[in-house]
This record gives structure tokens, sequence and C-alpha cells, in this order.
């Protein structure tokens, strides 16, 4: 044991990780129903949105992230590890608070699916999705670091993972990944927004022409800058590509374009 840590007696940290284990169940008991909010859930709730069922577990997800990391952090500092009975019980009490953390963030993740597919996906919610993903990572990561009951390594673990998330987002091209999900959700149902795909950049135009009917992809390709002329620091991979793509798309008919973007009913 580390000279001069504070060691608490048990009891004064088992209560308050008991009490907080027992927030988080009761919790459970008074939201179960809500916390797997699915499409007959939603539509049945009396002013409840898809939107609202999502932004209540992202909310719920940051609180109990934020409350297990901080209540795990103060317990491992003060709890005695010196008795093999000592250890366990740190392991099991906090290892059950990890656990029950983790629940909220499978509820988070899996209200944000449900929202996806009654309106599609935007890369604010793809974002939302990696962030939540990113959370559960962490939780993860601490009960790695409680079992071994050795939390040295876990800062730079949780930097570096944060770190690799934001390369892995960047490589990934998010744009084109919406684009192409929107269409193929698009196939599937009929449902598009097609607005939405109008307001993204020149990385989501190849997935746009290469998945839409010619005339569809023209109306909504309409009006944007075609890249040509730059020199070569204003290069760019992206809108090389989108102007290769946009190059293949017939010339856009006004008249069928205000059918074609009409809004839709959707969800």
């Amino acid at each position: 044991m580390p000279v001069g840590r504070p060691v608490a007696r048990a009891w004064e940290w088992v209560v308050p990780v008991v009490l907080v284990i027992t927030l988080f169940v009761t919790f459970f008991l008074a939201q179960g129903a809500a916390l797997w909010a699915g499409h007959d859930y939603v539509q049945r709730a009396n002013g409840l949105t898809y939107a609202q069922s999502v932004h209540q577990g992202f909310g719920q997800l940051t609180a109990v992230t934020l409350l297990t990391l901080v209540t795990v952090a103060n317990t491992a500092r003060k709890a005695s590890r010196a008795t093999a009975r000592d250890r366990l019980v740190l392991r099991g009490a906090l290892g059950l608070l990890c656990l029950l953390a983790l629940v909220v963030v499978a509820s988070a993740l899996y209200r944000m699916h449900v929202y996806q597919q009654a309106y599609g996906f935007t890369v604010l919610r793809v974002l939302v999705d990696a962030f939540e993903l990113w959370m559960g990572l962490l939780l993860v990561l601490v009960l790695a670091a409680g079992a071994r009951l050795s939390a040295r390594w876990l800062p730079r673990a949780a930097l570096l993972s944060g770190a690799a998330l934001v390369l892995v987002l960047g490589l990934a091209n998010p744009e084109a990944w919406v684009a192409q999900h929107n269409i193929e959700r698009y196939h599937a149902t009929g449902k598009l927004d097609a607005g939405y795909l109008q307001t993204l950049g020149p990385d989501a135009t190849p997935a746009i022409v290469a998945g839409l009917p010619a005339g569809l992809a023209a109306c909504i390709l309409a009006g944007r800058p075609v890249a040509g002329g730059e020199d070569l620091l204003e290069w760019n991979l992206g809108r090389h590509r989108a102007a290769v793509a946009a190059a293949t798309v017939g010339p856009v008919d006004e008249e069928s374009c205000s059918s074609l973007l009409a809004p839709r009913p959707d969800g």
C-alpha cells in the first residue's frame, strides 16, 4: 500500500457506493420501459418524441457516467486493499457500479438506433453515437483497472482512445457514410431526406451519384459549385472526386425537382 495514502474504514466507502448503486437500481425500476424506448413506446407515450427520447438517453448517459467515474475515483483512492477480503469487496462493488452504468450506455445507443430508423442518419447523430461508444469504452477501461487494482495506465488509455476515435472518424469520411446509409434506407423504405443530403459537403457527392436515380441526384447536387481551376495548394481530393462524379449527372429539370425534393412524411 503506498505510504501516505489515506485509508477509510470499510463502511466509510461502502455506504456511499451502495447508495449510488441503489440510486441506479431505483432509476432502472422507475424508467424500465423508457430505457428501451422502441417505436411502439415512443408512439404511445403522450408528449414524447423520438428526439426527446434521444436527448433523455444522452443526458442520462452523461450524468450516470460522470457520477460513476467520480465515485470510482474517490473510492479507489481511499479504500483499503490490505486483505484479500478488502480487495474482493472493492472489486465487486465498483464492478457492479460500472456494469449498471454500461446498461445506461446501451440504452442511449439503442434510443439513437431507433431514432435513426425513423428519421435517417445525420453527421451529428453519428458523432453522438461515437461519443456514447467512447463513454462505454471508458467504463470498460475502468472495469479492467478495477480487476487489476491498478489505474496508473488509465488516464493515458482514456486520452489515447479519445484521440484514436477522432482519427477514425476523420478517416471514415462521415459525410459519405451518412449519405450511403440514407440512400440504402431510401431503397429499403422509399423515405429520403433530400433536403439534408443537399447540406452535405463534396465528400458525399460520389455516394449520392452512385446510389440515387440520375434525376434525383441531379436535383440534390444542383447549385453546388463545381471544383476546377484550383492551383496545387488549393487542390482537394474530396472536391476532385465530387467534380468527377457530378460530371456524370445529366442536366437538371427544375420542374421535376420540385416534386422529387418535396418533403415527405417520415417516421
